[in-house]
């Protein structure tokens, strides 16, 4: 008997409510981007999935070099332009193109549990002053994201993993935590 893995269906109105929201809110991080979005959305979904056994919108996430990223997440960034609900704002960062999202409309939150904002919260809250390149590193070290391959789909099973700072080196990785530089 195979066992398949939980792999939740796409709400993709409640997945673009989810991209305003976080645009929104992430209007004064200065560090906010594209890359932050993908890091935001991937920890939101997991976070809350781990605390309740529900994902929020349901999105698929792959494991790419930079750490998670939400599958089609331009795709669903034009959906959005064409409807005239976020436009992109390019800008240079330390040298570098940022595609900015920038919500043009208040994200409908009806559809939204209070647990749900609260998970999502929690990430906005915990990345708030790092710079993109520390939210890569901090989604790249989490065992959620290092249990596929580059290019795979992570599952959402991934985010029930207990971590502790100590098994770190079981999993053959050099992940640097915040738990063993304390």
């Amino acid at each position: 008997m195979k066992i398949t893995p939980f792999r939740p269906e796409l709400d993709v109105a409640k997945l673009h409510e989810l991209i305003l929201y976080v645009a929104e809110r992430c209007f004064c991080d200065e560090h906010f981007g594209k890359t932050k979005l993908h890091k935001i959305l991937w920890m939101s979904e997991f976070h809350h999935y781990s605390l309740w056994g529900e994902p929020i919108a349901g999105g698929a996430f792959l494991r790419e070099r930079h750490g998670p990223v939400l599958k089609d997440l331009d795709a669903h960034l034009r959906d959005l332009q064409n409807q005239e609900r976020i436009r992109m704002r390019l800008r240079d960062r330390f040298g570098k193109s940022q595609q900015r999202p920038v919500s043009l409309q208040r994200a409908d939150l009806g559809e939204f549990s209070g647990r749900e904002i609260a998970a999502i919260e929690d990430i906005i809250h915990e990345v708030r002053d790092l710079t993109a390149a520390q939210v890569v590193e901090m989604s790249k070290a989490h065992l959620a994201s290092r249990t596929t391959n580059v290019g795979e789909e992570i599952p959402y099973a991934a985010a029930l993993i207990p971590y502790d700072a100590d098994d770190d080196d079981d999993y053959g990785h050099p992940a640097v935590w915040e738990a063993k530089s304390a």
